[in-house]
């Protein structure tokens, strides 16, 4: 059926006349008597052809029609005037109307002037019709690419920078973000991108809770904070989650229906690369193995590590390097043989794939040296790493039964980016000289693994007549002998001060005393510490008037006579390792304190398996 016909004349028998005469060829005609009324018509319809009046009241029909072109410039318009003299006038011309009819009007002329007019029409909707499919097909055929891209590279680092550019550029956003599901089922932060601010977007999310319905539906979904709509598009492959994308600040000030749509194909592709990717990555690490322990080689752990750095720089991440060496494998080797040998290899490698998430790896740099990367973990998360790693190894049934007959010298060190390096070699050799400050350790000099808390306290503290600590260059300071009666007071007061300049800094603290009171430095110090505090604190001794404290946390020691008899600091943290342990006399305090990382830590691990303290 041909478009509708609008005309306009003040002359009620021309209206009916005009309406009668088009009506019996078919178009759908709207007569109105002015140019108001024509306006108010065109507002809530498009009408192919307007047949108008000249002469009318109010707005004439010159007027109405630069109205009508002002809406739409190839607006159809034939004038209609009792006057002659407006065919071919300057004024129609101008307006580029279609035709100019003289009252009276023959039945043909104006037949024939509306059929050229609405055939004029029908070849620019047939002509907008052909562009806008000619654009839906590239706009599709654009979309198509982009999903056989994501298809045809399993790269996951590429894909997850890819996924957020595509998304944002299907959806004309400004902004995206992409959370990626990790080998716990979490949704990880991967990459983000445009006007977002890091710190407002989650490290994590949990697949459950909330977010779960709207996953399971697989759709898009619009939320609207403060300063922009967001669309939330999930990536769902064969009913599982592989990730959630937010895109935000839309060019055209809003999401629409074809950005939700094209946002849902893409999101469905991009979750069907995702998974083959990892896929991809399981059997990539399946054979780079060594074969005799099962650890990756050196040149997939390098591989790794490079796209880590990158990871880490773009997004201002962290990350963890390990190194382990076991000191005296030649020396196994020749006293038991290389099948032992390769049994506490074997074993110590057991032990650490035992307790490294499914993020982490692990691989062989040589006969006696391995190398763990620990994704998203600081260094005092990498250091309270080293302790459980020497704890899981000393505890493997194979390592046990090699140390039966011959101890392994095993030595950890730990580097952290970009705190001690921001390449590959600069964290290794981080790790290497942390490892020599062990082998150099008073830990190692005295063979203090094997003491219980006390035994080492009392072998460390010794006596005015007992030998001098052996020293060495490499090593940090120890020191025993006697020291100030307000040292462990202003210690007290400065770590006080360091918890409240830095409460992010992850640590462990223990003051132990005869006492507990509310008067100690270190709890005066921290009445006004933020709440979010990082650190952990305990207090260690007999109750007094400490009931609560928001940064401490109180253990009632009652009838501990060791701990009444002597007084300690132990503080282990990302920037700071020290001990002090003193003993009050008569006549003076006699005291140890030392700057030994493991010294320190290897104090506070066997405090905490004395009284059954939690570890960080």
């Amino acid at each position: 059926m041909a478009g509708p016909i609008l005309v306009v004349d003040d002359d009620l028998f021309f209206r009916n006349l005009a309406t009668d005469l088009l009506s019996r060829r078919g178009h759908r005609v709207v007569a109105v008597e002015n140019a108001t009324l024509a306006l108010e018509e065109v507002s809530r319809a498009t009408f192919d052809l307007v047949l108008t009046d000249v002469v009318m009241p109010g707005v004439d029909g010159f007027a109405l029609t630069a109205r009508l072109r002002e809406r739409d410039p190839e607006q159809e318009v034939i004038l209609v005037s009792t006057r002659d003299d407006v065919q071919g006038s300057e004024v129609a011309l101008r307006l580029g109307v279609a035709d100019c009819l003289t009252k009276p009007i023959e039945e043909s002329d104006l037949l024939l002037a509306v059929d050229r007019a609405m055939e004029r029409a029908q070849l620019r909707h047939e002509r907008a019709r052909l562009q806008d499919e000619n654009l839906e097909f590239a706009r599709f055929h654009n979309l198509q690419q982009r999903c056989l891209e994501l298809l045809s590279h399993p790269d996951l680092e590429w894909l997850q920078e890819r996924v957020i550019a595509d998304l944002g550029a299907v959806c004309d956003a400004q902004s995206a973000a992409l959370w990626v599901v990790d080998d716990r089922g979490d949704l990880a932060l991967r990459s983000y991108r445009g006007l977002l601010d890091k710190q407002f977007l989650p490290e994590k999310m949990s697949p459950e809770g909330p977010l779960s319905l709207r996953l399971r539906e697989a759709a898009p979904w619009l939320a609207r904070d403060e300063r922009s709509p967001v669309l939330y598009v999930p990536l769902v492959a064969t009913g599982e989650v592989m990730g959630l994308a937010q895109l935000s600040d839309p060019l055209t000030g809003d999401f629409r229906l074809e950005h939700t749509r094209d946002a849902k194909v893409l999101a469905d592709f991009a979750a069907v690369g995702v998974k083959n990717g990892r896929k991809l990555m399981a059997l990539q690490r399946l054979g780079l193995r060594d074969r005799d322990t099962a650890a990756y080689n050196l040149s997939y752990f390098t591989d790794y590590a490079s796209k880590e750095i990158y990871k880490a720089r773009r997004y201002g991440r962290t990350f963890s390097l390990l190194t382990f060496s076991i000191d005296n494998l030649p020396l196994v080797r020749v006293r038991l043989g290389a099948q032992d040998a390769k049994k506490a290899v074997r074993g110590i490698i057991k032990a650490l794939s035992k307790i490294i998430r499914d993020s982490d790896v692990i691989a062989k740099a040589s006969d006696q040296e391995f190398y763990l990367l620990l994704p998203e973990t600081d260094f005092f998360g990498a250091m309270m790493f080293v302790r459980r790693a020497v704890a899981a190894v000393r505890d493997e049934p194979d390592v046990q039964d090699v140390e039966q007959r011959l101890p392994l010298a095993l030595v950890g060190g730990a580097s952290t980016f970009p705190k001690d390096g921001e390449d590959f070699d600069e964290l290794v050799h981080r790790c290497r000289r942390r490892m020599d400050e062990r082998r150099a350790s008073l830990q190692r000099r005295l063979m203090l693994d094997g003491l219980p808390f006390w035994d080492e306290v009392d072998l460390l503290l010794g006596t005015p007549n007992s030998p001098r600590l052996p020293t060495d260059d490499r090593a940090e300071p120890s020191r025993r002998g006697k020291v100030a009666d307000v040292l462990f007071d202003e210690l007290q007061v400065e770590i006080a001060r360091e918890l409240v300049r830095d409460p992010g800094s992850r640590g462990l603290l223990y003051v132990g005393g005869p006492e507990i009171r509310a008067d100690l430095p270190l709890a005066v110090g921290l009445e006004q510490a933020p709440p979010d505090l990082s650190s952990r604190i305990y207090l260690l001794g007999r109750r007094v008037d400490l009931e609560s404290h928001a940064a401490l946390t109180p253990v009632f020691l009652e009838g501990d006579e060791r701990v009444a008899r002597h007084e300690f600091i132990l503080w282990l943290s990302e920037s700071a390792s020290y001990a002090l342990i003193q003993r009050r006399g008569r006549g003076a305090t006699w005291g140890f304190h030392t700057s030994d990382t493991a010294v320190v830590d290897g104090l506070i691990s066997k405090l905490q398996a004395e009284y059954d303290l939690q570890p960080y």
